[in-house]
């Protein structure tokens, strides 16, 4: 889970070559005619923008612009803590542990440490601008580093001291555990004794090692309607959606219910949930995923704001490396990879699946519904279709519940629950 930041490359069918040495020529055009000045114009304008766009790129994908830019979240930080401070406003120190998972006797879990965030309990009675504005503050809460954490788990601990942003990520060696979720708990240590240490409880999973399939999921547009189709809609859903508004998409909670189900006298299917999206809405999908039913698992999830080698992290090099990782720490698994049309899923995911063919026993891609990118995730999805991988692309859950249940990852019965679920959305 966790290199270039490069993203990833559409393989581009190899041009055939003209039989007995002869060139396609355009229709209506003489060999011989003379360039058209306006396309010459045309594409030393494209030549002119490529040239400046890669410059832009290289600039700001450089260390040196990412340290300043860095450097200059660190004034600001430092501007509002002490601006709170000289106003009494500065909140109680507030922590919060993320779910984890168990790998070879090691329990992986991150936590972060900020101020007390202001978020109302009651969100779905709220109006549109409070709604707006509990949202922002999800991306604006005052971060704390470096601050001493204790992670503990049965007897097993883990002091760690947070990052610039907040976040530290723990290591406990706790042995064997039964299958299921593990309660740790989270504690700072203030350097001020009058100071009372902020307190939080996290869960980490022991996936089942007896289940048929595991499941990684990306989560925008797979599980969570993002509106990425209609454009704005997205923006608007992002600013006033609230858990228990937001919605998802049609059938696949129940489709992920039959999976972590099984076929009977499978164990139960542990669920990853990979995205790009930050880590400041963790409680927003966490809280999603409850309320419409999804089962409950690890999330992974970046860190927007600017480090010292890069001024934001490429969503698809962390889906890699998440990825990697997750087939390294799990070397027995094979995993079902879930995903959408809509951003590269298709194509890290076929990447993946052929470096660690392995661990992968299916790749789902639901189409969103944009035209243009389904012709390409279909060409895409052939051409792995004839390497020999497990590709499917579908338009909705009801087609993914056929594929699997073909694949017997789950029952024949399940294709009509999913099939209902659907109709109702």
């Amino acid at each position: 889970m966790a290199a270039d930041d490069a993203q990833d490359q559409v393989p581009a069918a190899d041009n055939e070559s003209a039989a007995d040495g002869e060139r396609d020529v355009p229709v209506g055009r003489d060999e011989d005619h003379e360039p058209d000045e306006d396309n010459e114009s045309d594409e030393g304008g494209r030549h002119l923008g490529n040239v400046i766009g890669d410059r832009i790129s290289r600039v700001v994908r450089s260390e040196k612009t990412a340290g300043v830019v860095a450097s200059l979240e660190d004034s600001v930080w430092r501007f509002r803590r002490e601006r709170k401070v000289g106003k009494g406003t500065l909140r109680a120190t507030y922590a919060i542990g993320y779910r984890g998972f168990v790998a070879d006797g090691h329990a992986y879990a991150k936590v972060r440490i900020t101020e007390e965030p202001v978020v109302p309990q009651q969100a779905e009675v709220l109006t549109d601008p409070e709604v707006l504005r509990t949202n922002l503050r999800r991306f604006a809460a005052l971060s704390f580093p470096g601050v001493k954490v204790r992670l503990d788990l049965g007897s097993a601990c883990d002091r760690l001291e947070t990052d610039r942003h907040g976040y530290a990520s723990g290591n406990l060696s706790v042995g064997e555990l039964v299958p299921g979720w593990h309660d740790y708990t989270v504690t700072t240590e203030p350097v001020d004794p009058d100071e009372e240490p902020a307190t939080a409880r996290g869960r980490v999973l022991v996936p089942d090692p007896s289940a048929r399939v595991w499941v990684i999921s990306d989560i925008d547009d797979t599980i969570l309607q993002t509106g990425l189709a209609e454009g704005l809609t997205a923006v608007k859903n992002t600013l006033f959606g609230q858990a228990r508004t937001r919605r998802a998409v049609p059938g696949m909670a129940t489709l992920y219910r039959a999976i972590e189900g099984g076929i009977p006298g499978d164990g139960r299917s542990a669920f990853f949930y990979l995205s790009t999206g930050p880590w400041s809405l963790y409680s927003l999908l966490a809280e999603f995923m409850k309320v419409r039913g999804f089962p409950s698992g690890p999330m992974f999830l970046t860190d927007w704001g600017p480090q010292e080698r890069y001024i934001t992290r490429s969503g698809t090099q962390h889906k890699q490396q998440s990825l990697r990782r997750l087939a390294h720490l799990f070397p027995e698994a094979k995993f079902v990879l879930i995903g959408d049309s809509g951003q590269r899923d298709p194509y890290t995911y076929a990447e993946f699946a052929r470096d660690h063919p392995e661990s992968v026993a299916a790749i789902v891609i639901v189409d969103v519904g944009l035209a243009e990118q389904a012709e390409e995730v279909k060409a895409h999805s052939d051409l792995a279709v004839a390497d020999g991988l497990p590709f499917f692309f579908v338009a909705d859950a009801r087609e993914a519940a056929v594929r699997l249940a073909e694949l017997g990852i789950i029952t024949e019965a399940s294709i009509d629950a999913v099939s209902a679920a659907y109709e109702r959305s």
